[in-house]
């Protein structure tokens, strides 16, 4: 017999929506006193004994502080988590896999988000919580979620998966899921035993930078209906 300590947090899947409402709080609160982080990717948010902390807030300033002129030709991050208005300011002025691990975050990769590249996962996602990443993908900053909205939707998510009922959506969704993911085979998986093993393109670069491009288009999202199924990986073409 094998005795375990109590998990309070129940199944992995429930403590990642229990971290994604935590981290959509976080948010909220950072926006809620005013200020805007400017540097949000995975490598500025730990996770310790279930406590989430945003951390890298060096660029973080208040929301209605306007930048000088050399300030607003510098837009410093990290590329594939930069917004694509964002990105395309810089025209005007002179996370399984991290995304696009395997090619180069270079100006061609700055143009393909503008046209409406997103990452994709090699794995099948519940379409509830889909819907939720591509609305906050989208390219109008104006019909994203704000992180309060982002916080409520997630929480309702958590606490469905965690009481759980069979009669719920998203358990539902949960289910055909993880159904269509037992299907991979261990060799169809980019793993070695217990650790994930990817190649990373060397142009492929995950510390903030400066960040320059010009012409760029403007930011549009995908036409493509095919990225419904999220079974494609990530490709810069």
């Amino acid at each position: 017999m094998m005795v375990m300590p109590y998990s309070k947090d129940g199944s992995l899947r429930q403590q990642k929506l229990n971290s994604l409402q935590r981290i959509a709080n976080g948010l909220e609160d950072i926006h809620s006193q005013g200020l805007i982080h400017h540097n949000i990717h995975c490598g500025n948010i730990l996770n310790h004994d279930g406590y989430i902390r945003i951390t890298g807030l060096g660029l973080c300033r208040p929301a209605n502080v306007k930048s000088s002129q050399d300030e607003y030709k510098k837009v410093y991050g990290v590329l594939p988590y930069v917004a694509p208005e964002v990105l395309r300011v810089l025209e005007y002025t002179q996370e399984r896999l991290p995304p696009y691990h395997d090619i180069a975050h270079d100006k061609i990769l700055a143009i393909s988000i503008c046209k409406g590249l997103r990452p994709k996962s090699d794995y099948k996602i519940p379409q509830l919580i889909l819907d939720i990443i591509k609305q906050c993908w989208d390219a109008d900053p104006l019909k994203r979620p704000k992180a309060k909205e982002l916080h409520n939707s997630l929480f309702e998510l958590y606490y469905s998966s965690k009481n759980y009922k069979s009669d719920q959506e998203i358990n539902k969704q949960i289910e055909e899921a993880d159904k269509i993911n037992e299907k991979f085979t261990s060799s169809s998986l980019p793993y070695n035993g217990t650790t994930l093993s990817y190649t990373t393109n060397p142009q492929a670069v995950y510390t903030s930078r400066l960040l320059i491009f010009k012409d760029l288009p403007e930011p549009k999202n995908a036409v493509d209906d095919k990225d419904d199924d999220n079974s494609f990986k990530y490709s810069g073409n």
